[in-house]
């Protein structure tokens, strides 16, 4: 038997986006384990700027590889956390 793993570039993606920086995004939300980050905290690990992590981080979570849910503070706008689920 062989375990194949979800590749983050599996699914198609939308005109925009490349491979490589899926990865990246990929890897990075891999390596925090049961950390969820927010797009801003993927986008500094990776070099990126905010709104393009996001876009990556809502395409794995429309793929299935990742799961969001809303992080509370203190005051303001919840964010959202990404955690790797692929």
């Amino acid at each position: 038997l062989q375990v194949r793993h979800r590749s983050a570039a599996a699914a198609p993606l939308p005109k925009g986006l490349s491979a490589r920086t899926m990865e990246l995004v990929a890897s990075t939300l891999r390596r925090e384990g049961d950390a969820d980050l927010s797009a801003q905290e993927v986008a500094e690990r990776c070099g990126m700027a905010r709104v393009s992590a996001r876009r990556y981080l809502e395409h794995l979570a429309g793929s299935g590889l990742a799961v969001v849910r809303p992080r509370y503070g203190a005051a303001g706008r919840p964010e959202n956390g990404y955690r790797w689920a692929g």
